[in-house]
């Protein structure tokens, strides 16, 4: 697996690169987890994610979304995925965290640029933040 930040003006593009579907969205939480980072190793807490998506960039959105709301509204940062269930409607996953002072660098997670895609046996996806 490997990402990548791109700079925009007022956007991060992070693209991610994985052998497996699981694997990109696995990917994109370290991605966030580095992007979010602290350096305090305060409160483990553990929390399930389920959300419904119509596709699989639409449905990788809505997992960075719900891990940057954790971050503003709980003061989570992300650090790993325990659990990660794909299904044609969606995913469900267990997620460890730390309870910290994530920085509040993202605004949102934008629609534009948005992609999922099949490539030679493995799976490449891009998603750009608002910040």
């Amino acid at each position: 697996m490997a990402h990548r930040w791109v700079d925009h003006t007022a956007e991060l593009e992070l693209r991610v690169d994985a052998d497996t579907e699981a694997g990109v969205f696995e990917d994109a939480l370290a991605a966030l987890a580095e992007l979010l980072r602290d350096g305090a190793a305060n409160e483990l807490v553990v929390f399930d994610v389920a959300i419904d998506a119509a596709d699989r960039a639409t449905l990788l959105a809505g997992w960075l979304d719900e891990l940057v709301f954790r971050a503003e509204t709980e003061d989570l940062v992300p650090g790993r995925v325990e659990r990660l269930m794909l299904d044609a409607d969606g995913l469900r996953a267990t997620v460890q965290a730390h309870r910290g002072r994530p920085r509040h660098v993202v605004k949102g997670v934008t629609y534009h640029s948005l992609t999922f895609d099949a490539v030679d046996g493995a799976y490449r996806a891009t998603v750009v933040l608002d910040v």
